[in-house]
């Protein structure tokens, strides 16, 4: 009696720990079990999950970025300072991310996958990216080019093919990870898979630009399922007029690149603003 007794408060002491966690388990006690007998472990079922749908909520943790250093061309490398100072400037007056800064924006993106297309968002100020199942890109020559630029997908077995082009050297931000930038002639491909049961989603990426790489530029992210009734915050906001924000991002400027970011300045009201800045960006 007293070595039941014994047990029982074992178990409510481990219950509400479970039931704290948010796990679904059976907890016995083995002075419970039958005697002569071993107790056999109850086993979940498995996360169900369809491997051709990657909707859900996903979230990068700080280690799941797998990024090598690019490998560049004489061209591509002279470059890349002027793109980290355009890259500079656009954080200075909020411009839009685009991509490949739309997929690690430091929050959850959200993925909704449907019968014609896939729509990626994220809590930032970026153009969300639709990528549609179809054959071929828009023509070139009716095509709009933007900073997420125009994606088409299909599906090679469990894994969803993604082909990007007709990016925008206008908007954006341009860097890539590992080293290279966004061009109009870029290419994207990004193959998207479900691992570990559909709890994290795999997504490789590769950039090839011959003027800008040596050899195409590829790394690979792991997303994780957000789980549970999950909303989304809204996103931090952006005051390009913030004068202490102006100061902290500046810092990081030279007295040359502050100078030019100052001459890019389109005053509301001003036919500037109206045309866009000195570099033609919007």
């Amino acid at each position: 009696m007293k070595e039941m007794k014994s047990s029982i408060r074992n178990l409510t002491t481990i219950l509400p720990m479970s039931l704290l966690l948010g796990t679904a388990f059976a907890v016995i006690p083995v002075s419970m079990q039958a005697q002569g007998g071993q107790g056999a472990a109850i086993a979940m079922p498995p996360y169900q999950f369809d491997a051709h749908d990657i909707s859900g909520y996903w979230e990068l943790g700080y280690d799941d970025r797998s990024v090598p250093v690019a490998e560049l061309t004489p061209a591509g490398k002279a470059a890349m300072p002027k793109m980290r100072n355009l890259d500079l400037v656009s954080e200075r007056y909020c411009r839009p991310l685009g991509m490949p800064a739309t997929m690690d924006v430091g929050r959850p993106l959200s993925i909704v996958q449907g019968k014609y297309e896939v729509l990626i968002t994220v809590p930032a100020n970026s153009q969300h990216r639709n990528i549609y199942f179809m054959d071929k890109h828009t023509s070139p020559d009716i095509i709009e080019p933007a900073s997420v630029g125009e994606s088409i997908a299909h599906w090679e077995g469990d894994t969803l093919v993604v082909d990007t082009i007709s990016f925008s050297e206008e908007t954006g931000r341009v860097l890539i990870p590992g080293g290279g930038y966004r061009t109009p002639g870029a290419h994207l491909v990004e193959r998207y898979k479900l691992l570990k049961n559909g709890q994290v989603l795999s997504v490789t990426s590769t950039w090839s630009d011959p003027k800008v790489f040596a050899k195409p530029q590829t790394y690979e992210y792991w997303y994780h399922r957000v789980l549970g009734n999950y909303e989304p915050l809204p996103a931090v906001g952006c005051n390009a007029w913030d004068k202490e924000r102006a100061a902290f991002i500046e810092k990081s400027m030279s007295p040359e690149l502050k100078k030019e970011s100052d001459a890019a300045l389109a005053l509301p009201g001003t036919e500037a603003q109206a045309g866009g800045d000195k570099h033609g960006r919007k």
